[in-house]
């Protein structure tokens, strides 16, 4: 599939409130979507969860699922559903009839650290317990071949991130790759991004994507001249980085790979301007700048 080598959606969804009546009474007709096929890999800034119910579980209630005590959804026998988190500690469970306070999502849940790159299968306790139960991929997919995606309520976990699919290279190539962008253009006079600053960051997005280049880590180092003092420089310096911080993220690049660090004015590539001022801020222009180092694996389109 094309379509999943950026951002696909966690969940497909029909939001019930607000809905007509008929489309309200269609879909609790029939709350799944399609059958299970495939799980496959994340990169490693995510990991993956396939929470189920097995089609012969005995309660004929709802599981609502909770990921860091908000609700993701809630499995009817033989539905499951797929969702990424990012790699951490987080929060897991699942709740059996407890609405309509929904009581699950304020207790004690099952805390566990996911693993980058991992995919984790957890099927529901039948019996009242509410931590998920781990099962083995092999056992897993057996399952999950008798079940279908659950798609009647919309996510309200916000910690639940759109999974990112790539279809790996058997010898992946990795690389760093390198960009600059001038802050004078980037950023205005108030310090907010300008239409040039968004669609820099925008084209070397565009980029990577283009080459199907999986994003490992990027780090945004921002950089001034030497006019001003040390604090000051250091201070702008950093404000221009997490400006492209920010942007980066608004785009899509999960926060959790995305770091932004002053370098002040200690690393210049522009020395020794004479003249008035305005002379010395124009020879020094290209000092002004917010360097970018984007680590990523190449990976082959679907």
């Amino acid at each position: 599939m094309t379509a999943r080598g950026r951002y696909f959606p966690v969940l497909l969804v029909c939001l019930l409130a607000g809905t007509s009546a008929a489309d309200a009474a269609s879909a609790a007709s029939d709350p799944f979507g399609g059958r299970f096929t495939e799980s496959a890999r994340v990169g490693e800034d995510q990991a993956q969860v396939i929470y189920y119910r097995a089609s012969d579980a005995l309660a004929a209630g709802a599981a609502n699922v909770y990921l860091d005590q908000e609700l993701v959804t809630a499995l009817k026998p033989g539905g499951y559903t797929v969702f990424c988190v990012s790699p951490g500690r987080h929060m897991l469970g699942a709740y059996l009839d407890d609405a309509p306070d929904y009581s699950g999502k304020t207790r004690e849940l099952y805390a566990a650290a996911f693993k980058a790159g991992a995919t984790y299968y957890l099927k529901v306790r039948e019996e009242g317990l509410n931590q998920p139960m781990p099962v083995s991929k092999s056992t897993a997919e057996v399952e999950l071949g008798d079940t279908r995606e659950q798609i009647h309520l919309l996510s309200r976990a916000s910690r639940a991130e759109p999974c990112r699919y790539y279809d790996f290279l058997d010898d992946p190539t990795f690389s760093v790759r390198d960009f600059s962008i001038l802050a004078d253009t980037a950023f205005n006079a108030r310090g907010g991004m300008t239409e040039d600053g968004n669609r820099a960051v925008a084209a070397i997005l565009d980029g990577l994507e283009r080459v199907n280049a999986q994003i490992i880590r990027v780090e945004v180092e921002g950089h001034t001249d030497p006019m001003g003092t040390g604090s000051d420089n250091q201070a702008q310096a950093q404000r221009w980085a997490d400006g492209v911080r920010r942007a980066l993220i608004e785009r899509g690049v999960p926060q959790s790979v995305v770091t932004a660090t002053s370098a002040g004015s200690r690393m210049l590539v522009q020395h020794s301007c004479y003249g008035s001022r305005s002379e010395q801020q124009a020879c020094y222009s290209p000092n002004r700048r917010i360097a970018v180092r984007v680590e990523v694996r190449t990976v082959k389109a679907r």
